[in-house]
């Protein structure tokens, strides 16, 4: 997998997986994001660079809260892709790639932090000002987005507790799970993650079998984290991820839940299930030594059955 060691890029280090199990590091990259910051995203165009792979359900769940919070044109995506040879790789002609020699994700955290020690990951907010990560905490930067953007806040006071919750539910029962459950090598690691996924596709169909979004009439941030996942289902976690018991389309309230978000303006646009069949069947998991890329599902996203 690769990570940076005291700044520098080494290509064999991995602390992801620990006798055969897959443990997610947590960064340790400062991503306060003040009061200063939040007036600069609605002001100062271009400032800020949000770094995203497009196969990634984390800086998925940042570009949905950036475009439903009609900052696109304040903060300028730069899209990371292809082969991980040295991690992520930052596309040709953005605005970071267009007007600097960088090339990798891990560049841009060897230039915030010299010493720095971890995995380079994505997304992250590029200050292209201080010349610095701001944060590269998805959570951090949907909130961010949230309080700068325009509409209704996305994680509204009054349910501040039990959307963390929930959204830590979410993470550790599915969207992480399903990454255990990938990478795993050994088979009682393997079936304790599946289990846990489907007893939490359980509990969230049963949660909105009688509600449009997860707290009711109202997206908040724990809807965007979970329809980043639930999106990826049928086409990789299902397949290359092993996570077979059941389909997306198979429980229908999560299905209707997931339809409702991707027909929402501006989002199938930045849904792209070439690019994340691409990210996950050849560079997520060692269990594809031929890096075949598995056909897309057949599914019919415009489905509007229950939604109106």
């Amino acid at each position: 997998m690769g990570m940076l060691i005291d700044g520098k890029w080494d290509n064999e280090a991995d602390r992801s997986m620990v006798s055969g199990t897959y443990r997610r590091e947590e960064s340790t990259l400062d991503t306060t994001i003040d009061e200063e910051i939040l007036h600069a995203l609605q002001h100062d165009v271009g400032r800020f660079i949000l770094v995203v792979s497009a196969s990634c359900p984390w800086s998925h769940g940042a570009v949905i809260a950036l475009v439903l919070k009609e900052l696109s044109e304040n903060v300028p995506i730069q899209w990371a892709g292809g082969l991980r040879v040295e991690g992520y790789g930052l596309l040709p002609d953005g605005p970071i790639t267009g007007s600097s020699n960088i090339q990798h994700a891990h560049q841009l955290y060897s230039v915030t932090d010299k010493n720095y020690t971890g995995r380079a990951t994505v997304p992250m907010l590029w200050d292209s000002k201080r010349q610095s990560i701001l944060s590269n905490s998805s959570a951090d930067i949907i909130l961010a987005f949230s309080h700068a953007g325009r509409g209704s806040e996305l994680r509204p006071e009054m349910l501040v507790s039990e959307i963390d919750a929930l959204t830590s539910d979410i993470f550790n029962g599915l969207s992480n799970a399903v990454y255990r459950a990938g990478k795993a090598e050994q088979q009682a690691e393997y079936d304790e993650a599946v289990d846990t996924v489907f007893a939490t596709m359980d509990y969230l169909e049963d949660r909105l079998m009688d509600q449009h979004f997860l707290f009711g009439s109202n997206l908040t941030t724990a809807d965007i984290r979970l329809f980043a996942t639930l999106v990826r289902f049928d086409t990789v976690y299902v397949t290359h991820f092993r996570c077979i018991r059941k389909r997306l389309v198979d429980y229908p309230a999560l299905w209707r839940f997931t339809r409702r978000i991707f027909q929402m303006p501006g989002i199938r646009e930045i849904v792209n299930f070439e690019e994340i069949r691409f990210g996950y069947y050849v560079n997520d998991g060692s269990h594809n030594p031929f890096a075949i890329i598995g056909q897309q599902p057949l599914i019919n996203w415009d489905n509007r059955d229950g939604l109106d």
